[in-house]
């Protein structure tokens, strides 16, 4: 008997270890992946042109977006689901459009600060050019995307931000959609200060 229950006790810390491991390899190739996205949009900025972060990458990163608190997202030139892993991704519009820039996101991972938004609060958003565009929110609002489809504007001064509500879900998916909407704000030396933090 104590033997069976020494091979369950080894079994069971093997499993955890294995789990620890695994865990372990997730976040380190996270970290990795986002220290070459970043170097991938400062070689945009250098040469001019988009850059992927890996060669078999099928995405690359297009804007810099800059949070109210500061933080600094890379936005993607795709909202697959390989992309969306690594960042928010371009859904629609911006970038020589005349469609308001419409950014997509997850709700547990990059795009989840959405729910401490308030309304005022500033976005920067440089784009591959080097120039710097600044929005402020102006609309936070949840829709059913199977009674309303989303309705991208031909407005290139608004910024929107999507992603799935409500944030707490235990089961990812479903037809409610969480919508930021900013639009074009003023430059001004501080906010000029904030978004190169």
């Amino acid at each position: 008997m104590a033997r069976l229950e020494r091979g369950v006790l080894t079994l069971s810390l093997a499993g955890l270890l294995g789990l620890a491991g695994w865990a372990s390899w997730l976040d380190g190739k996270a970290w990795l992946a986002q220290h070459l996205i970043a170097h991938a949009w400062q070689t945009t900025l250098d040469q001019g042109a988009p850059q992927r972060p890996w060669p078999w990458a099928d995405t690359w990163p297009l804007a810099r977006l800059t949070t109210p608190a500061g933080e600094t997202l890379y936005v993607l030139e795709s909202t697959s689901g390989e992309a969306l892993a690594f960042g928010p991704g371009r859904l629609a519009g911006g970038i020589g459009s005349d469609q308001a820039l419409t950014l997509a996101g997850h709700r547990d991972t990059h795009f989840a600060f959405l729910q401490t938004l308030n309304p005022g609060q500033p976005f920067a958003v440089q784009l591959a050019d080097g120039s710097q565009q600044h929005f402020q929110i102006s609309r936070q609002q949840v829709i059913n995307s199977q009674q309303h489809p989303l309705h991208i504007p031909r407005d290139d001064q608004q910024l929107i931000l999507i992603t799935c509500y409500p944030f707490g879900a235990l089961t990812p998916g479903g037809p409610l959609r969480y919508v930021v909407t900013a639009t074009s704000a003023p430059t001004s030396n501080a906010a000029n200060n904030h978004a190169e933090q």
